[in-house]
């Protein structure tokens, strides 16, 4: 059932054309997602599509009621939510004074409670944790109707999407497929343009020696050697001009040919970056040791008696919801708290969501190149990667966009000289070409990497370990996300086998530690283990 048509509609901002689109429609079932680079106009595209702007040429015709889910720093959505939909999205009560993340749950009932057969969302994750997106995700897949989305949560993307509309270069492309196979498609477009691209070098280089040497064949054709009679001389001229017209028309034709080969522009070449670090130091088995650390937050707490360590060389995602301790956690690994220690030989680079590290008087060159001591051609590299273009680079920071100072601050670090990183939500506010770049980037990064992330892309591509702070006592697992996930479903011992199996732990330490034959360095590390092994016990029992 056809829900929406649109007809040659287009948007341009003075004589910059924004985008045109020849036929867009939506159908029942449709899960459409939105993509293209920050300042493509996806959401210029949406608000056309929703019927709350106007395009500058063409149609859209509605076939029912549409509802849209804003991002949430626009115009508040009416709050009149029922109470059955506030208590499915977690909201217990509306109030002024609400979080990013209550107030997107409050946007996303509002818009749901309308059943409208069309659905739009525009950035619908915004300061959601990972159980909100996923209630979010089970929301939309189950939805009556068809969902426009934009995000840049590419996860969703994957998950709900049956097609793509990608904004770029002033076009609106369809893709079939959910965000894996867009991308998919569009490296078999890109394969196929370098060698339509090699195709018409090849041709072009070959017609131009052609005619090169077509032309110096007709220069050779000799006049008649004055030592020849007149009727000699005339029979030669004859034969000559017969040659060399042919030679010429020959000439004539291969330029033609030339002038008629379809012209195939040289595809862009992504640049690399090639890290020179002192990543590679010898840290010992630790460059991160976390012992036995609470934080409590008025009257909550974030985590009781927390320890872990982090080997040399580790990307550790650290998880959890909103409010769970994530981003604290991280400022006290970074300014050392009592219980935190990093390795002497350790630089610590920290990206922080308030961006304290920018100088807002200086530009975007100056702030990456004051605190890097890698060649100006890597730092180049880096910043062309992260989509900053030849003349931006000297733009100063405060005339930069939120996304901007984002790619800026997260460049200044990555690019400084350091070799662990601590990273709070570095993909929040960027494009998802830039959080690909990121990803990329991040992934070539020889050292150590600790960053807190709902990204769950990311979070799958880059780490090996995984931090939970949802879970009662955290441990750090080693290993992929996925990993984790599968561990984390499968069904956990109860608590009396958990009591059991630290008693006979400690049992075994008990006689362990009674052998007159220990060395001291054995010694203390099994007194270690009593010591942990009996708090545990102890922590049991107040349970």
């Amino acid at each position: 059932m056809l829900l929406m048509e649109a007809r040659e509609i287009a948007k341009s901002y003075g004589d910059r054309l924004i985008f045109e689109a020849k036929k867009l429609e939506v159908f029942y079932g449709d899960r459409i997602g939105i993509v293209g680079q920050n300042g493509a106009g996806k959401s210029t595209l949406m608000h056309i599509l929703a019927g709350i702007r106007e395009s500058d040429a063409g149609q859209v015709n509605w076939y029912g009621s549409t509802a849209l889910i804003q991002q949430i720093d626009q115009e508040e959505e009416a709050k009149e939510t029922t109470k059955h939909v506030r208590k499915r999205w977690g909201i217990a009560h509306i109030h002024t004074q609400m979080s990013g993340g209550e107030s997107v749950r409050l946007k996303i009932a509002a818009a749901m409670e309308q059943q409208a057969p069309l659905l739009f969302a525009d950035e619908p994750t915004s300061h959601l944790d990972m159980s909100g997106i996923r209630q979010l995700e089970e929301a939309l897949l189950t939805y009556d109707g068809a969902v426009i989305l934009i995000s840049h949560d590419r996860e969703l993307l994957d998950t709900i999407c049956t097609r793509i509309w990608e904004v770029e270069e002033g076009g609106v492309h369809e893709y079939k497929g959910n965000y894996s196979d867009y991308r998919d498609q569009k490296q078999k477009k890109r394969e196929r343009e370098w060698f339509e691209y090699e195709e018409y070098r090849k041709e072009k280089e070959r017609l131009t020696q052609a005619i090169i040497d077509t032309k110096q064949r007709a220069g050779e054709i000799r006049k008649a050697p004055k030592r020849m009679g007149n009727s000699e001389a005339r029979l030669h001229k004859r034969k000559a001009d017969g040659i060399r017209q042919k030679v010429e028309r020959a000439s004539v034709s291969l330029q033609s040919r030339l002038e008629r080969l379809e012209k195939k522009e040289k595809p862009k070449e992504q640049p690399v970056v090639r890290f020179d670090t002192n990543a590679g130091e010898q840290h010992g088995r630790t460059i991160i040791q976390v012992q036995d650390i609470t934080r409590r937050v008025e009257t909550k707490t974030l985590f009781k008696r927390l320890s872990f360590s982090v080997r040399p060389g580790q990307k550790v995602a650290m998880i959890g919801a909103n409010g769970s301790g994530k981003s604290t956690l991280l400022s006290m690994i970074y300014h050392q708290e009592k219980g935190i220690y990093t390795a002497p030989s350790s630089k610590v680079g920290y990206f922080s969501q308030m961006l304290s590290i920018l100088d807002e008087n200086k530009s975007i060159w100056d702030n990456v190149r004051e605190s890097s001591s890698h060649p100006e051609t890597t730092i180049r590299t880096a910043l062309a990667r992260m989509l900053f273009k030849r003349d931006e680079i000297h733009k100063p920071v405060s005339v930069l966009s939120g996304g901007e100072r984002v790619k800026t601050a997260l460049a200044k670090v990555f690019l400084g000289d350091y070799n662990l990183l601590l990273l709070d939500e570095p993909t929040n506010f960027l494009d998802i070409p830039t959080q690909e770049e990121l990803e990329r980037i991040l992934a070539e990064f020889p050292g150590t990497i600790l960053f807190a992330s709902h990204d769950r892309k990311l979070i799958h591509r880059l780490a090996d370990a995984v931090l939970s702070l949802d879970e009662e006592r955290p441990v750090l697992f080693s290993g992929t996300f996925q990993e984790y996930l599968d561990r984390s479903k499968q069904p956990r011992p109860g608590r009396e086998e958990e009591r059991l199996v630290l008693e006979t732990r400690l049992t075994d330490l008990i006689g362990r530690l009674s052998s007159p034959k220990l060395q001291p360095a054995e010694k203390e590390k099994l007194e270690q283990s009593y010591r942990e092994t009996l708090r545990q016990l102890k922590e049991m029992g107040k349970d």
